[in-house]
């Protein structure tokens, strides 16, 4: 009689339990905006150069929680949005997050520069000024970002400018870190 009781407890509390769980996951990525797909795809792989010409593939982050973040040069919004990517990326980048931001300006490769440097961005800065991988993510506004888990998937996109170090953000990110 005990044993079923255990069971039972056990079996009620598993259920309560779930789906907080489901709901935490929820949360924390509809307060940052988080549009989440209906069903999880493999994020499309690209593979772009950065100022420098140094070639760096999306493969090249497999296993880790990695931000994408479409800009250009002549958006306000990007630009606002830079310095908090960069102070998210030194906060977490140790941890498993990476931080990757795709310009689609075309032809503004010394722009890109300048703003690397005025910003002091150490994460990678792709370029896209063909705007294909732009168009393989279906960018219509920016910024745009999506979030892809360590298993490569697709777990969301954000439309709009965010401040990426706020605590909202991090408790996404550490949401996001233990996706499968």
């Amino acid at each position: 009689m005990n044993a079923i009781k255990y069971y039972l407890l056990t079996f009620i509390f598993l259920q309560i339990l779930i789906p907080i769980s489901v709901l935490g996951h929820e949360d924390s990525f509809a307060k940052m905006g988080v549009v989440s797909p209906k069903n999880e795809k493999i994020a499309p792989n690209f593979i772009l150069e950065t100022v420098t010409g140094e070639k760096i593939s999306l493969k090249d982050f497999k296993g880790k929680a990695v931000l994408i973040n479409f800009w250009a040069t002549w958006c306000q919004p990007c630009k606002n949005e830079l310095p908090s990517m960069q102070r998210i990326y030194e906060i977490l980048g140790s941890e498993g997050v990476e931080v990757i931001a795709i310009s689609i300006d075309r032809n503004k490769k010394e722009r890109v520069e300048q703003y690397i440097k005025n910003y002091n961005l150490t994460f990678p800065i792709l370029l896209d000024p063909s705007q294909k991988v732009r168009k393989d993510y279906f960018i219509l506004g920016l910024p745009t970002s999506y979030l892809i888990g360590s298993d490569g998937k697709l777990k969301g996109f954000i439309s709009g400018a965010r401040e990426w170090d706020s605590n909202d953000s991090k408790e996404m990110f550490s949401t996001l870190m233990r996706l499968q």
